[in-house]
């Protein structure tokens, strides 16, 4: 079959079109996966040859120096400022010996200490203050912390951790509704409560605790001034050897909880701990002391260790720095302010970064590269990054007196002091270089009102990160840029704080600055949007384009609006590279071709043909675009090249056509190869049950939904049906790259064939998105109802693919999955006897190709049928069943007869399964081919016929299963007692059981009910099962005009079946047919075969004789009368044979004899081969005698001879 699209283009399947585009998305997911470690951005090959970098301008690009036409991309932005509640200012004023301030971005607050007092409040909008005053000392330091799980009441989510000169105090924390207070609400929403009493509370033994951290799994560990690191361990009843509440000296012994801490004389106050870094991915805390030294602590794989690994002072690390970077002054290195975890998520060789107050990074591991994966074992220096102003052509301008960092993900903040009363805050990102092949930031320096006293970033958990399923490993891979995530996670915020205020940071991610220009320059057409484009290329560009085109923010609308436009402006449109034929062509392959049922759409920019379209060629000054793996070699004919076309051509898709296909990898990529289903144990009476449950959440399937509801709506929307009409006519050909020759005629052709392929492109994209949409608004579906016991239901089978299936493979392969899990849900509701109206016109709502109409139809029919087994009233359930009957009718597609015939027989409504089987026949074969190749004899020629005719007798074969069943029923002898199948009480009755009466009768109404039929296969069908039932006589009660050829066909295809001859015959007599039943008589009589005695041909011929005078009377022709005289003499001839029989039977059993009688069984004889060959050659005087008589043969001396022969005897 050829697409009608182009000659040579193969129309695909369904199927086809999802495994295409999936082949695409899996190709983008793949692109966004090729991002680089740390390690390898920073170009490190060994832990024994660190690196530099942040020497070159392409380490700090500008990016109004390599052509892109951008003063500048803002990394940061203030997104609000806040200033102290008026509340806390006062308390400034109270202030006797010592005041604090930091935050809690766990729950979105800050806290400020004025002596013994602790104030907390949302710094959002400082709402929400609470306080405690418990405390008769000083607090020297405060944390919020994640309690230990099974120790502490519910109502308790976190920990405040405060420590004084002379104890450190835990306090539970709480958030209550406001409207409940006996409620347990939202951190974010909720009140939050301090316990007023502690729920521990030691001494500090004399220790002044400068920095206390928390664990996840809910550790907490403390720095000390006397430079000893400190763990709270706290449990929930005191053990043999152990308090209940202690404190223990990592740094000396793991006794010395035992010791007063003034016999600690290893350690000075000379040089204090003053910060703890902890990497919980990993399992390692990091310390840092105020001259510069870093110390390595092992928490173990369990994370619920401890070991002291390395340690590396200031005077080391800056010997090691000068090493690296021999050029620089050595006093960049002097004072480490900052040293931050790199978890994981981040890298899996880089562990650690410093900052020093110049803003230099100094990045470190703790294992060797060959042994990477294992515990720590040692502190190594990899790297030293410099800061933007050491390049040869950079301003002057570079960070110093550093006094406050923050690192995570890449990101980089340096807090410094801009003068005695402002500081200044300096970002860098490598977030606008995602995939570059070395480190490559953007840096922005923004003013902060006052001096900083906390910075830190506002803690969110996405609701899509992570997948369980796909949770964080030693080997998963780093978490990708932010351009891949951007979509889904909300930008990046920073909190920080002062004595002035609150300053929320906001980080720009490729989204936000992009909607930020089009703000600031009022829209698309400015140059500094297409310098944009320019920066990240077409393909990302569009992407990030959708993103913003793709929100249903009412606040966002222009900006949408906008995005919609640049999409179209600069998104290109498709082309093909000619090269030579020598050229590598790429070895992505691509189908092309479309369902017929497909609409001719293609995209297309609302209100902007022709000037706004951008031509396929870069841009003016525009670096060479990353354009995505190319399609590949499409198809050469002469048609689509030209009889004078040589070389080879490559389609390149547009960015448009590509950042879609990016952007619905990016919204996929968190489901897309993550198992759909998990595992789960319960024990129950039985044992051990494993279930399966559904791997994604709610609100993960619920967001993902939305998302690519979004887009699909959008490429919907923006589509159109003229393909003719889609590119200004004058553009055409402009993106073509061929350095030969060409016509224009050829260009314009091949440039309109590439935009139709990528056409087809976009539409089977709009199949993979509808498809997905079904399937996760149907998941969530699933997960509304119990998913375990749904996935329970399924056979086993089943069960294992399921178990074994990611969403990739559920979304393009797992129909009949989907499909099962459908049904399940469906017999759920029949199980408990509920209406399925509701939820079967929710699945056609999100599902309509999972759960079509006729599925819907087939659901309310088996619905009536359960209903009506049920019902006790007779009037209500023969309604239901009709009801039934006739949705089951109306469903355009194949049943599966065998269960929906089971279930009507069920309910003992025969009469319908008549019906029914009746329908899908007429409905296989609508055109009646499977008739016309019965009728002309079932030539194997025809093919169609042939299968039409196997059709529709699957359909009769389920009418004629539930015969044979009644017939069983029928004979069979309930009555009789028969012997139980195991011991106990007699088994409960079926109410579905029939005795042999009811089954005789419904066996009756069934048959008459079919035999009304006006089908002509369907009586064939049932005149056979009368066959095979040796019931054939019943045919000669039904009064139909199918009995007769049924009967010719069957003796003309039967040669050798007597049966129906003889069916024949009875049929004619029947109906008074005597002539014809006369010929078939005769020709029974005649008949060569050894089916049919001597007698039985006597009897043929006696019938014969009767039905041709019963002919003659009432036709009175001479040809009748002369076949009656013809039999008549037959007949007399018939009668000698069997005298000629009877006499060989008298004489005794000899090989000749039997012979003899079996030739005369086997047909009737002529009177000469009877006399010669039977009673000649045995001496049957007598019978000679008869035949003479007969024969009317008058020779005197032979009658003579023979009479004396008699008497001699």
């Amino acid at each position: 079959m050829v697409s009608l699209l182009n000659p040579g283009l193969p129309l695909l399947s369904l199927q086809d079109i999802l495994d295409s585009a999936g082949r695409l998305v899996d190709k983008h997911i793949q692109d966004d996966r090729s991002y680089l470690d740390l390690v390898d951005l920073l170009n490190i090959a060994s832990d024994t040859h660190p690196t530099l970098s942040g020497l070159y301008d392409h380490d700090y690009p500008s990016l109004s120096d390599v052509g892109f036409g951008l003063d500048s991309l803002s990394e940061i932005s203030v997104w609000k400022k806040v200033p102290l509640p008026p509340e806390l200012v006062e308390q400034f004023g109270r202030m006797q010996c010592n005041c604090m301030m930091g935050l809690f971005p766990e729950i979105e607050r800050a806290w400020l200490t004025i002596d013994s007092d602790i104030f907390v409040w949302k710094y959002e909008d400082g709402s929400d203050l609470a306080y405690f005053d418990g405390l008769g000392e000083t607090i020297l330091s405060a944390a919020l912390l994640k309690p230990k799980t099974g120790i502490f009441q519910p109502h308790i989510q976190f920990l405040m951790c405060l420590a004084t000169p002379v104890d450190i105090v835990l306090l539970g924390v709480s958030f209550h509704k406001s409207a409940d207070a006996g409620a347990t609400g939202d951190y974010l929403t909720g009140e939050m409560h301090l316990l007023p009493e502690p729920l521990f509370s030691i001494p500090t033994d004399g220790v002044y605790i400068t920095s206390i951290v928390g664990t996840d799994n809910g550790r907490v560990f403390m720095a000390g001034k006397d430079g000893c690191l400190y763990e709270l361990i706290y449990q929930a009843e005191d053990g043999w050897f152990s308090r209940k509440c202690r404190k223990v000296n990592h740094s000396t012994s793991s006794l010395s909880f035992l010791i007063p801490s003034f016999f600690n004389f290893s350690f000075s106050e000379d040089d204090p701990l003053v910060q703890i870094s902890i990497d919980d991915t990993r399992g390692i805390l990091y310390a840092r002391t105020q001259k510069g030294t870093i110390q390595v602590f092992d928490l173990g794989e369990d994370k619920k260790g401890m070991g002291r690994i390395a340690s590396l002072s200031q005077a080391t690390i800056l010997n090691a720095a000068g090493d690296i970077a021999r050029n620089i002054e050595v006093s960049n290195f002097n004072s480490i302010v900052y040293i931050s975890a790199i978890t994981q998520r981040e890298s899996h060789v880089v562990h650690l970064v410093a900052v020093t107050d110049t803003g230099v990074r100094l990045y470190f591991t703790t294992v060797h590269f060959k042994q990477t994966g294992t515990r720590p074992s040692t502190l190594s220096l990899l790297h030293v990054r410099l800061p933007p102003g050491f390049s040869a052509t950079s301003t002057p301008q570079k960070p110093s007196k550093v006094h406050t960092a923050y690192h995570s993900q890449g990101t980089l903040l340096l807090v410094s002091n801009q003068n005695e009363d402002n500081d200044l805050m300096w970002a860098m990102s490598p977030d606008s270089f995602p995939f570059s092949r070395q480190m490559m930031e953007l840096h922005t320096a923004v003013p902060i009102d006052g001096k900083t006293w906390a910075l830190d970033e506002v803690k969110y958990q996405s609701i899509l990160d992570p997948v369980p399923a796909l949770a964080i490993t030693a080997h998963s891979r780093p978490d990708p840029p932010a351009v891949v995530s951007q979509h889904a996670l909300p930008p990046r915020k920073f909190v920080v704080l002062g004595a002035q205020g609150i300053h929320i940071i906001q980080k720009l991610r490729p989204l936000e600055q992009l909607r930020q220009l089009m703000i600031e320059y009022g829209g698309p057409d400015a140059e500094q949007v297409k310098a944009f484009f320019r920066l990240h290329k077409l393909d990302q560009a569009c992407a990030t384009c959708l993103v913003l085109a793709c929100s249903r923010s009412s606040t966002d609308q222009q900006v949408s609006d906008w995005a919609r436009m640049a999409f179209f402006m600069y998104g290109g449109e498709a082309q093909y590279n000619f090269t030579s034929l020598r050229a590598p062509l790429s070895n992505v392959s691509f189908s092309a071709g479309g369902p017929g049922h497909l609409s001719n759409t293609v995209l297309y920019s609302p209100g902007s043909m022709g000037g706004s379209m951008i031509p396929g060629t870069p841009m003016q000054n525009m670096p060479p675009m990353h354009m995505s793996t190319p399609a590949g070699p499409v198809f050469t004919s002469p048609v689509a090249m030209g009889s004078a076309l040589n070389p080879a051509q490559e389609l390149i898709y547009s960015g448009k056509h590509n950042g879609i296909y990016i952007y619905l990898s990016r919204i996929l990529q968190p489901f897309w190869d993550c198992p759909v289903c998990t595992k789960f144990s319960c024990t129950s009476k039985e044992g051990t049950v494993t279930y399966l449950t559904s791997s994604f959440t709610a609100d993960q399937l619920c967001m993902t939904l939305e998302l690519v509801r979004d887009l699909s709506d959008f490429v919907d929307f923006n589509s159109k049906f003229d393909l003719d009409s889609q590119t200004d006519i004058l553009s055409i050909g402009r993106g073509l790259r061929y350095d030969g020759g060409m016509d224009e005629h050829t260009r314009k052709r091949l440039q309109m064939e590439a935009q139709r392929l990528e056409k087809i492109s976009l539409q089977h994209v709009q199949d993979l998105m509808r498809r997905v949409e079904e399937v996760i608004g149907l998941w969530r579906l699933l997960a509304d109802h119990q998913f375990h016991i749904l996935a329970a239901a399924m056979s086993q089978d089943m069960q294992t693919q399921l178990a074994n299936m990611n969403f990739k493979t559920l979304v393009i392969n797992g129909k009949d999955v989907c499909n099962t899990l459908v049904k399940c849900l469906i017999n759920r509701y029949l199980d408990d006897n509920a209406t399925i109206d509701a939820i079967s016109a929710k699945l056609r709502q999100v599902c309509p190709s999972l759960y079509s109409t006729d599925d819907a139809t087939c659901s309310k029919s088996n619905e009536l049928l359960q209903a009506a087994k049920v019902s006790q009233n007779q009037l209500e359930k023969r309604q239901q069943l009709q009801e039934a009957l006739h949705l089951l009718k109306g469903v355009s597609q194949p049943l599966n007869l065998n269960i929906i015939c089971s279930q009507l027989a069920q309910v003992h409504y025969y009469l319908g399964i008549v019906e029914l089987g009746l329908n899908e026949a007429r409905k296989a074969d609508p055109q009646q081919l499977a008739v016309h190749f019965y009728q002309n004899g079932e030539p194997q020629e025809d093919i169609q016929g042939m299968q039409a005719y196997i059709a529709r007798m699957e359909c009769y074969q389920c009418v004629i299963d539930i015969l044979n069943y009644l017939w069983s029923a029928s004979v069979s002898h309930p009555q009789a007692p028969s012997v139980p199948q195991s011991p106990g009480p007699p088994a409960t009755a079926d109410s579905c059981r029939i005795d042999a009466q009811q089954a005789e009768q419904y066996r009756e109404e069934m048959f008459q009910t079919a035999l009304r039929s006006d089908d002509p296969l369907f009586h064939a069908a049932l005149y056979d099962w009368l066959f095979a039932k040796n019931n054939a006589h019943k045919l000669l009660e039904i009064n139909t005009p199918f009995v007769e050829p049924y009967l010719r066909r069957k003796v003309n295809l039967q040669t050798d079946n007597t049966s129906a001859l003889d069916m024949l015959w009875k049929y004619y007599e029947k109906t008074e047919n005597f002539q014809a039943a006369t010929r078939i008589l005769a020709q029974l009589a005649e008949r060569q075969s050894s089916n049919i005695n001597l007698t039985q041909r006597l009897e043929y011929l006696s019938r014969a004789v009767i039905c041709a005078k019963s002919s003659t009377s009432r036709l009175g022709t001479s040809a009748a009368g002369e076949f009656l005289h013809e039999l008549e003499e037959k007949m007399e001839v018939a009668r000698l044979q069997m005298q000629v029989y009877k006499c060989l039977s008298s004489m005794g059993k000899s090989p000749d004899v039997e012979a003899a009688k079996s030739k005369l069984d086997s047909e009737l004889l002529d009177i000469t081969s009877l006399y010669e060959d039977f009673a000649d050659r045995f001496d049957l005087h007598e019978v000679k005698l008869a035949i003479i008589h007969c024969a009317g043969l008058y020779d005197t001396a032979l009658i003579e001879n023979l009479w004396q022969n008699i008497i001699d005897k």
